[in-house]
């Protein structure tokens, strides 16, 4: 189904799920975006929220809910601001285990990874073929993505079971009662749609300058917060600072990059948040770089170095080396099947 947003698209489903479903509980993963948080609370579902990625809270969660209790877990398959990827097949493998249905929110992963650029459920089939019998998408029982980000449009669109999505077309009310996209959108998407299905070389290209700009920012000791996806999260720790970088960034050298502060983030973890696109260059990102390198010294913001010597326990993970979901042998596929 397709709605005017991503958002529409996320509240709607939440909404009309929580309405039709007596007694629903909607598990929701901490940091899901402010659209699922708004659907679950206009849902007037019960909610449990499960510590960030974490299964061990998960379970003992769904543990504590009666096993005939319907329940659905709600979770992102990329989070934009911090930058992590959800564990989608074990999500999959506890729902199975207590009877719950899964919604993946895959707005930050569509056009980007898979094979086919269908998202994170795509790119861990391709991964991992032969984790589990039947793969991820299928055993996801509702996808929410967007036609923007990757896809450089609007809208948003819903996956699911025929009844499902007859369900929602027949009593969401963010479906029913707003207007459509016109055709020339819904034609500028498709088109969209069709060449990042069957052409990789713009993903592959994204990869590259993703993992250029980690590395590079990294040398030059900027705090990069470790993360597996696309995302470039770099620790700031104070809103006027962060703002300031950006300020000076776009109104002196003419780059746009988001400061990311309350309430986006609790206060202390305020961070820019990079995103490189496949038409950044080397030398783009070079020059980013010796910028933020000046930057860094002129208003005296927190190297890596630093945070890392003033972290200890689990927060020490957010500056290990970092992971990438996208493995070399992959960035050397030129076509998709």
């Amino acid at each position: 189904m397709l709605f005017s947003s991503g958002y529409a698209a996320k509240v709607a489903t939440l909404c009309t799920l929580g309405r039709k479903i007596p007694n629903l509980v909607i598990l929701s993963d901490k940091f899901n975006h402010p659209s699922m948080i708004e659907g679950i609370r206009n849902s007037k579902s019960a909610k449990l929220i499960f510590e960030h990625d974490s299964m061990t809270d998960l379970e003992a969660k769904l543990a504590s809910i009666p096993v005939s209790q319907p329940k659905i877990i709600a979770f992102e398959s990329v989070y934009s601001i911090y930058g992590s990827i959800a564990p989608i097949d074990r999500i999959c493998d506890l729902a199975k285990q207590y009877g719950a249905l899964t919604l993946v929110n895959e707005v930050h992963g569509v056009g980007i990874y898979g094979r086919r650029g269908g998202g994170i459920t795509d790119h861990l089939d391709w991964s991992s073929p032969e984790s589990t019998q039947l793969g991820v998408v299928p055993r996801v029982d509702i996808i929410v993505g967007s036609l923007a980000k990757a896809f450089g449009n609007i809208g948003g669109y819903v996956v699911g079971s025929a009844k499902f999505v007859n369900i929602l077309r027949s009593f969401a009310l963010e479906f029913k009662f707003t207007t459509t996209l016109p055709p020339h959108v819904i034609a500028g998407a498709t088109a969209a749609v069709e060449l990042l299905k069957c052409d990789s070389s713009q993903r592959i290209a994204h990869q590259h300058a993703v993992r250029k700009t980690k590395l590079l920012l990294r040398d030059l000791d900027i705090p990069v917060i470790s993360g597996p996806s696309h995302i470039v999260p770099v620790h700031i720790g104070n809103a006027e600072l962060a703002n300031a970088i950006t300020d000076k960034l776009l109104v002196e050298d003419g780059i746009y990059i988001q400061a990311i502060n309350y309430p986006a983030v609790a206060v202390g973890g305020e961070r820019l948040r990079i995103t490189p696109t496949p038409l950044h260059t080397d030398e783009s990102i070079e020059r980013l770089g010796s910028l933020l390198t000046a930057i860094w010294k002129e208003l005296k913001v927190p190297t890596l170095s630093e945070c890392v010597k003033g972290s200890e326990g689990q927060d020490r993970d957010r500056w290990e080396s970092i992971k990438q979901i996208w493995t070399d042998e992959q960035l050397m596929t030129k076509t998709s099947d």
